[in-house]
C-alpha cells in the first residue's frame, strides 16, 4: 500500500526539527542517528515520480542547511573546547607560582600557551616593593587609581577594555610597549586584592597587531577569572614572602639568623668549589659580653647586639651573607675572597668594634671587642665543616683574652 505523502512529509519534518534540537544542544551522537535516518528516507523517495521531484529537491536543500548548521556548530564548541583548555593550562601555571620571582617564567609560559605577542603586568610598587623583577611594570598606588579613572565604572569588572587599541589613553603604560601602535587591539584587566574590596594591586594586559584578535565577541569570562586567580596568587606570593623572611629574620637586631645561613650558604660553596675561587667564613664571638649581661643588665647588652649588627651590615657587600647565630655569635661569609683580602677586612672588622660605643650613662663599660676565627673554604669542604673549623679558630683566639670562659659550648648568651 502506498504512504500517504504527507504523512511522509510530516515524518521528515519532524526528523529535521530533531537535528535542530540537537545541534543547539550540542548532542552530536544522537544528531548523527537522524541524518542516517533522512538520508534513509532519502534513499526510499528516489523512485519517486517526476511530480515528487521538486519536493525532493526542496528536501536536499533543507538536508545540505542542516547539515552545514550541524557541522558549524560542532566546530564552535570544538574551539569552546580549545579554548577552555587552554585557559585552564595557564590557571595551572599560575597557581603554581610560590614567589614573585617564578612570575617571569610564568607569565612567558602563557605567553607561549596563547601565543601572544605580547602580555604585561603592572604592579603596584608599594604593595611589592621588597621583590620588584624587572620583567614588570611598577608603579605606586595612586598612579594606578589614576590610570583607572577613564575606565570608571567599567562595564565588565574587573574587565576595563576588550577592544581597539586606539580607544586606550596612553596604552604604553598599560601594555608596556616602547612606542604606541597604531592599530591592534587589546584587553587590559584590573587585579583586585582578595582581601581589601576595591583595592587595585595592578593591571594585566595584552597587546596583539590583529585588531579582530580581542573584541567583545571573545570568551570575556575566561578572562575575568583568570584575572582573579592571578591577583590571589601575588597576595598569596607576598604573605609567603613575607613568612620566610620572618623565618629567616632575628627579631632583635634584624640580622639574618642561622637558618639563612643554611637555605643560601652551601650554594655558594658549591659554586665555589667548580669555579675555584675563594672563599673566607669569619666565626665572631664577642669579648666580655657575659660581664656586661651581668652588671649592666640584658637592656644594655641588647644594645651592644644591635649596635654591633648595625655596624658590621655597614662593612659587608650585597653578596656577602652575615648572620647571628645566637647569643653573642655570629658568622660573615665572604664569596670571591682571598687570603689578603679576608685579613685586611679581618684588620677594618677589629677597629670598627671597637669603635662601638657603650649604651648612654654606662661609660664603665669596656670597649666592644671580639675573638674570630678566619678559615678559608676547602674544594669539598660542607657548610658544617668549615662552621667546625672557625669555630675552633675562633676559641683558640679567645683562649689569649683575659676573659674566664667555661666548657666549649657553653659560652656567654643573651
Amino acid at each position: 500500500m502506498e504512504r500517504d505523502p504527507n504523512q511522509s512529509l510530516n515524518d521528515l519534518r519532524t526528523l529535521l526539527n530533531g537535528i535542530k534540537f540537537c545541534a543547539r544542544k550540542k548532542n552530536a551522537a544522537r544528531c548523527q542517528k537522524l541524518l542516517d535516518r533522512v538520508l534513509a528516507w532519502g534513499r526510499e523517495r528516489m523512485a519517486a515520480p517526476p511530480d515528487a521531484q521538486a519536493e525532493m529537491g526542496e528536501l536536499r536543500q533543507k538536508l545540505h542547511a542542516s547539515r552545514t548548521a550541524f557541522e558549524a556548530t560542532v566546530n564552535a564548541y570544538k574551539d569552546l573546547l580549545d579554548t577552555f583548555d587552554i585557559f585552564r593550562s595557564s590557571i595551572d601555571v599560575i597557581q603554581q607560582v610560590k614567589r614573585i620571582d617564578d612570575l617571569p617564567e610564568a607569565m612567558k609560559t602563557i605567553r607561549g600557551l596563547r601565543s601572544m605577542p605580547s602580555l604585561h603586568l603592572v604592579l603596584d610598587e608599594n604593595l611589592f616593593g621588597a621583590d620588584r623583577p624587572p620583567d614588570f611594570g611598577w608603579a605606586a598606588a595612586r598612579l594606578l587609581r589614576e590610570r583607572m579613572l577613564p575606565f570608571t565604572p567599567a562595564p565588565r569588572w574587573p574587565l576595563l577594555h576588550l577592544g581597539d587599541i586606539q580607544s586606550v589613553e596612553d596604552p604604553s603604560f598599560f601594555l608596556g610597549l616602547d612606542h604606541e601602535p597604531m592599530e591592534g587591539s587589546c584587553f587590559i584587566l584590573a587585579l583586585r586584592h582578595k582581601y581589601q574590596t576595591g583595592t587595585i594591586i595592578g593591571f594585566l594586559s595584552a597587546y596583539d597587531p590583529d585588531p579582530r584578535r580581542y573584541g567583545p565577541d571573545k570568551a570575556t569570562d575566561f578572562l575575568g577569572h583568570f584575572s582573579d586567580i592571578l591577583a590571589c596568587t601575588l597576595i598569596n606570593a607576598q604573605e609567603h614572602a613575607q613568612l620566610e623572611e620572618l623565618s629567616v629574620r632575628d627579631p632583635l637586631t634584624g640580622a639574618n639568623n642561622r637558618a639563612y645561613l643554611e637555605r643560601h650558604a652551601p650554594r655558594i660553596l658549591e659554586f665555589a668549589t667548580r669555579r675555584a675561587f675563594p672563599v673566607h667564613l669569619f666565626f665572631i664571638d664577642l669579648n666580655g659580653f657575659k660581664a656586661v649581661n651581668d652588671t649592666l643588665g640584658h637592656d644594655a647588652g641588647d644594645i651592644i647586639l644591635i649596635r654591633v649588627v648595625q655596624t658590621i651590615q655597614a662593612m659587608i657587600r650585597a653578596y656577602d651573607i652575615f648572620v647571628r647565630l645566637g647569643g653573642d655569635e655570629f658568622v660573615i661569609l665572604l664569596p670571591d675572597t682571598d687570603e689578603s683580602m679576608a685579613r685586611a677586612f679581618l684588620g677594618r672588622l677589629q677597629t670598627a668594634l671597637a669603635g662601638i660605643e657603650a649604651p648612654h650613662g654606662q661609660n664603665s663599660v669596656p670597649p666592644v671587642s671580639a675573638s674570630v676565627g678566619m678559615a678559608r673554604h676547602q674544594a669539598g669542604q660542607t657548610l658544617d665543616d668549615l662552621l667546625r673549623e672557625a669555630d675552633r679558630l675562633m676559641y683558640a683566639a679567645k683562649l689569649h683574652h683575659s676573659e674566664p670562659r667555661g666548657p666549649r659550648g657553653q659560652g656567654p648568651h643573651a
